[in-house]
């Protein structure tokens, strides 16, 4: 298969119905500076983080959890334009997606704020805890 970038798979989706990722960069990746332009983040070009990038149409929100100073978390809420495929580490032998858009806004607040926001709840478990996982797709 040709591989082509996330959004040229899936076209069925009615252009007015935006979706929802919420993605994990707990580990404070400068994904704009590793990759430059407008990168905003990464993901495995394989296995269900593969699946959820082919799934991305341009104009779909995606809000990015982050280390902030002290007991703060950062949200930054980015609109999707395109994900390029890029060589992933060569010790990892796998590619990666590499996200690209424009940052709309950036919000800092208290984690334990966030954790009972009705929005960024998604990000955490009950007790408040980062969850693990990467990417989720708002159902």
């Amino acid at each position: 298969m040709k591989l082509r970038s996330a959004g040229e798979f899936y076209t069925r989706r009615p252009k007015d119905t935006s979706m929802l990722y919420y993605l994990n960069n707990w580990q404070n990746r400068d994904h704009a500076t590793i990759y430059a332009g407008d990168a905003f983040y990464d993901l495995w070009a394989d296995g269900v983080e593969n699946e959820r990038v082919r799934q991305m149409v341009t104009g779909d929100t995606c809000l990015v959890l982050s280390r902030a100073v002290g007991a703060n978390v950062a949200i930054a809420h980015y609109k999707f334009s395109r994900a390029k495929l890029a060589s992933g580490d060569a010790s990892a032998k796998r590619n990666i997606w590499v996200l690209e858009g424009t940052l709309v806004r950036r919000e800092v607040l208290p984690k334990t704020d966030a954790a009972q926001h009705a929005q960024y709840g998604r990000f955490f478990n009950r007790l408040g805890h980062v969850n693990q996982w990467s990417v989720l797709r708002d159902a």
